[in-house]
């Protein structure tokens, strides 16, 4: 088996763990959110999702930086061996402490400053608010200090133990869900203890697990300079531009909060909820290629780092839309088997545009995985950053003149658009491709799958009443179609002659047996 044999079947692996935690966490999380929609009631629901929204808005360090170390990690591994890696832990260990102290500040001075006398909390839920609040700060650090250990746990591609730390973490989160509601306490303070318990035991795991299976990392008492410089100057450009994506999601939520109250930041609560497990699909798929990306740039085996990006960017549009086109078209069912009566106003278009946002967002994830692999992500932040920020602002303009809450996803769905364009031409400028090569490979095939891959299923919806055997047919239909458009559109001719050759394999493998 030649090498890049073997790196495309650890690619495979990998993905398929990540998949077995990936559909784990989906369902498991869906649950969660019908159980706490339930315990806390809708006003309580949407003060729960605005203020831990607020402090995971300071948790876009987590994969930040978590990227940022995988990212040296795997270079360093590639140029300068084991020293290399040690040098990086410390490193990074060093960082993230004072990272950490650096949130704590912000939190308790910007962050309380902010709650105290912007975020609309009724009167009689504010001391619950403020709790949640501490509790989720003091998890947030937990989660801070523990990236340079999922860092090199990533970068060593160790993604079965990966995920099964993820299906533990949301195991514990559905047992403290289902406790919340039987408890006699505050049902806000109460889950809010146990989701920091669960924030602790996560930090055990990963470092005990890298501690054990690493015995010769330690924390050096010298610091390497050059490298910390290094480091900080990428991750500080990375936080940049991952501060100003965030911004992008939490200052909409905050606008809307201000605008309309809890009520709408529920339905939107909902609708990130389901965003987000889609989102995980593609997600999975980024965190197999990234480390095999980074050691191509490393090795300067740039043409195969090309290809990745093109096949990667194909493979994720292909699989969300093979999601988004069953659940936009039968949201409302969805939703009322989902959360039964309780479902906010405005749920169901939240969620469809939601989701158009997060399938048009997939194809950047390539783009940045490339600028940060080549390390020159200066240009790409600033560009992605003027962008993002600029929601913002437009927003808040259009609900001030009296637009309904629908306005901001729609606005949101176009600046999507145009930081797409504006990152391609930034990542073809210190990773240079031909940007035809990328229009007839990429944004061509993903537009066709996007124009024909709706349209049988939209004809099984308009034929049936709603029920559980339309949902299933249009689902059905959906899988059938999207499995022949990415056999023939998506996948190469050199490449459908390999799945087919792999497929008569282990049929004659099976008809021996």
């Amino acid at each position: 088996m030649t090498d890049y044999q073997a790196n495309n079947k650890k690619i495979a692996k990998n993905t398929a763990f990540l998949y077995v935690r990936m559909f784990f966490v989906l369902f498991v999380n869906l649950y969660i959110s019908r159980i706490l929609l339930d315990a806390f009631g809708v006003t309580d629901y949407g003060v729960y999702v605005v203020i831990t929204g607020f402090v995971t808005f300071f948790s876009f360090l987590n994969a930040t930086l978590a990227s940022t170390m995988q990212r040296y990690y795997n270079y360093s591994g590639t140029k300068h061996a084991a020293q290399g890696i040690q040098d990086v832990f410390s490193t990074g260990c060093y960082i993230h402490g004072i990272i950490a102290l650096i949130a704590l500040f912000l939190l308790e001075t910007v962050g309380v400053w902010y709650m105290n006398h912007y975020i609309v909390i009724p009167g009689n839920r504010f001391g619950a608010g403020s709790f949640l609040f501490q509790a989720s700060s003091v998890s947030l650090l937990f989660i801070i200090i523990q990236i340079p250990f999922v860092g090199l746990i990533i970068a060593k591609e160790r993604m079965g133990f990966y995920a099964l730390v993820s299906m533990a973490d949301i195991s514990l989160k559905l047992i403290a869900s289902l406790l919340v509601k039987h408890l006699p306490y505050d049902n806000i303070k109460a889950y809010a203890t146990m989701l920091l318990i669960v924030s602790l035991t996560d930090f055990i795991l990963y470092a005990g697990y890298v501690i054990k299976n690493n015995p010769s990392l330690h924390l050096s008492r010298h610091i390497n300079k050059e490298l910390t410089r290094s480091l900080t100057s990428f991750a500080g450009w990375n936080l940049i531009g991952t501060f100003a994506f965030m911004l992008k999601g939490q200052g909409v939520s905050l606008l809307l909060n201000n605008f309309f109250g809890p009520i709408v930041n529920a339905a939107r609560g909902i609708a990130m909820q389901v965003s987000s497990a889609i989102s995980g699909f593609s997600g999975n798929i980024t965190i197999a290629f990234t480390p095999q990306i980074v050691n191509s740039i490393a090795a300067d085996d740039n043409a195969r780092a090309k290809n990745m990006m093109f096949n990667e960017s194909r493979i994720c549009y292909t699989l969300i839309m093979l999601l988004t086109v069953p659940l936009c078209l039968e949201i409302d069912y969805i939703l009322k088997i989902w959360l039964s009566i309780n479902i906010p106003v405005n749920t169901n278009i939240f969620t469809i545009l939601m989701l158009i946002d997060t399938t048009i967002c997939t194809l950047n994830t390539p783009c940045t995985q490339i600028t940060q692999a080549t390390g020159k992500i200066r240009q790409y932040q600033i560009a992605s950053t003027i962008v993002n920020l600029g929601l913002i602002p437009v927003c808040y303009v259009f609900l001030k003149l009296g637009f309904s809450a629908t306005s901001s996803f729609v606005i949101t769905i176009v600046f999507s658009i145009i930081n797409q364009t504006v990152c391609l031409y930034s990542t073809n400028l210190v990773f240079k491709f031909h940007l035809s090569d990328y229009m007839r490979s990429v944004v061509l095939p993903c537009l066709t799958c996007t124009i024909v891959l709706p349209i049988l299923p939209l004809l099984v919806k308009h034929m049936m009443n709603p029920s559980f055997l339309r949902l299933v047919l249009t689902t059905a239909t959906d899988i059938a179609v999207g499995l022949a458009l990415f056999y023939f559109l998506l996948l190469k001719r050199n490449e459908r002659k390999v799945l087919r050759e792999y497929i008569a394999k282990k049929v004659n493998l099976r008809n021996t047996v």
